[in-house]
């Protein structure tokens, strides 16, 4: 069994800017915990694998193609392939687990 203990893992940056924590990688899964301060992005980009976004804490917005939904904790969102796809936070920042699926 491996636990991982998400708050306890180091914080670095995206080359997107955010700031990010590497939860998990394999051959066709990444997960990365994106943090998100009060106001901040993920810009839009594009991937090509299907991406799902979970609302861990706080709440802000999800972009997908021209479509932008307000979303809260506990909130999940899939945004497939190819769709270009960001991140806003909200007034209290924001913490979105992004598992991307190859």
């Amino acid at each position: 069994m491996q636990i991982i203990k998400i708050n306890e893992l180091p914080v670095t940056r995206s080359p997107r800017g955010p700031k990010i924590r590497n939860v998990f990688s394999s051959e066709k899964t990444t997960i990365t915990n994106v943090l998100l301060d009060p106001g901040g992005i993920l810009p839009m980009h594009t991937t090509p694998v299907d991406t799902i976004f979970y609302v861990r804490e706080g709440s802000g917005y999800v972009l997908i193609g021209d479509e932008r939904e307000r979303v809260v904790a506990g909130d999940m969102v899939i945004s497939p392939k190819n769709v270009p796809h960001g991140l806003e936070a909200g007034e209290e920042g924001f913490s979105v687990l992004v598992f991307k699926l190859g």
